[in-house]
């Protein structure tokens, strides 16, 4: 049994099936690729939905074919009003001009095919795009792919690395568009300068950040720890039936910075449950989880799945 990161990937013995079988980061400069960017209703794949695909198809550094459709659900197509704010995209055009989303994301499937994947911060696109051709039984978006932000990261360190930040540096726009379509144009651009700019020296300092920790063999030091674990100074709760080890799971939690109790109590964080518990309304843990709540305290359920997708993300950032 074990827990660890391989090459910016989280191995869970026992658990692996319950982590998005995504490619692997390669941060280089290639010549052929597919670039995307999608939008959506907000940040989480379990709760928000596609509005838009976008994508350029490129070969030897020119785009030779796009993508670009908005997309509708059989039910809810829901737009809150931030995001129409940010992209002008309502639930009237999704209604209108949207194609369905099962339709429309073979197509894309379709379109990406064997190619390497570009984008910026990409594995927000991926978890989406993944769950998405994981739901229609559609090829599993598991591509090897390149982030620009990462080589963003390492060319402008120390500084706010939005898209639209890159792109105003490079003289590329002033303004970003928040479609699918120009935002992958927009990130050829960024990626083609990088291309145009970076060393080598650059580069490997690049492929260097890409994480290889035993997650058990000792506590992580802040720095390697970073801004986006999700389990640094928070106080976790392992309840039911796990995939995991949980006595390493325990090691685990300590290693990156949280802290494991035995019970729920007021300051708990997460309580992380296996499948089978979580849905059951019964749960005596989640209750008394529920009466703090009442009472104050904000401790969130999380399912395993759900926890150590979590975890790969950070692995990947």
């Amino acid at each position: 049994m074990s827990i660890f990161i391989k090459n910016g990937i989280l191995h869970v013995s026992g658990a692996q099936d319950q982590i998005r079988a995504k490619g692997q980061e390669r941060p280089r400069f290639i010549a052929d690729y597919t670039l995307l960017d999608i939008e959506t209703t907000g940040l989480n794949p379990y709760r928000d939905h596609v509005t838009e695909l976008g994508a350029i198809k490129v070969r030897d550094n020119e785009i030779v074919d796009q993508f670009s459709q908005l997309v509708v659900y059989p039910r809810s197509n829901h737009v809150p009003a931030f995001i129409t704010k940010l992209n002008g995209i309502t639930e009237e055009q999704l209604l209108e001009q949207g194609m369905p989303i099962k339709e429309a994301m073979t197509l894309f499937r379709q379109f990406i095919g064997k190619d390497i994947i570009i984008g910026y911060n990409v594995n927000f696109d991926l978890n989406f795009l993944y769950d998405l051709t994981k739901k229609f039984k559609l090829p599993i978006l598991n591509n090897d792919y390149v982030d620009v932000l990462r080589l963003a990261r390492v060319y402008y360190p120390c500084k706010h690395n939005r898209l639209l930040d890159c792109m105003q540096r490079a003289g590329i726009a002033e303004t970003e568009e928040h479609h699918g379509l120009a935002d992958s144009i927009a990130t050829k651009k960024v990626y083609d300068d990088f291309r145009n700019h970076f060393t080598i020296d650059l580069l490997q300092k690049a492929q260097t950040k890409i994480k290889n920790i035993d997650l058990l063999e000792r506590p992580l030091q802040s720095w390697e720890r970073g801004f986006h674990n999700p389990i640094s100074n928070k106080k976790i709760v392992l309840n039911g039936k796990l995939n995991m080890d949980q006595s390493e799971a325990t090691i685990m939690i300590n290693n990156l910075g949280g802290q494991f109790q035995d019970l729920v109590q007021a300051d708990t964080d997460y309580l992380v449950m296996g499948d089978h518990d979580f849905f059951r309304k019964n749960n005596p843990i989640w209750q008394q989880a529920q009466k703090y709540n009442l009472a104050g305290s904000k401790i969130k359920r999380l399912t395993e799945r759900y926890f150590l997708n979590l975890l790969d993300e950070w692995a990947r950032n």
